[in-house]
């Protein structure tokens, strides 16, 4: 084992960053994969943004149709939840 690296701290999908809600859940390149292709079902090309407050914040579509709003707004929590199960 290297010195100064320890596996405690590190994030358990990818291995390669530190373990934090905001790596886990939208910066990792496993949840990327994820976000990717839920994006763009929708067809949206999103700039993350650096913690889970700020993307909450900032998810807003106001274009979309009734029914379709109403699913965008679920996808991050649904989307946590999945990705936060698997981290389990």
């Amino acid at each position: 084992m290297r010195r100064g690296w320890s596996m405690v701290n590190r994030c358990i999908l990818c291995k390669e960053n530190e373990e934090s809600a905001d790596h886990i859940l939208i910066h990792c390149g496993k949840a990327r994969e994820l976000w990717t292709l839920l994006l763009s079902t929708f067809g949206v090309l999103w700039v993350f943004p650096t913690s889970v407050r700020n993307l909450l914040l900032e998810w807003k579509i106001k274009s979309l149709g009734k029914k379709r709003r109403a699913v965008w707004r679920m996808v991050p929590i649904c989307l946590f939840w999945c990705i936060w199960g698997e981290r389990n």
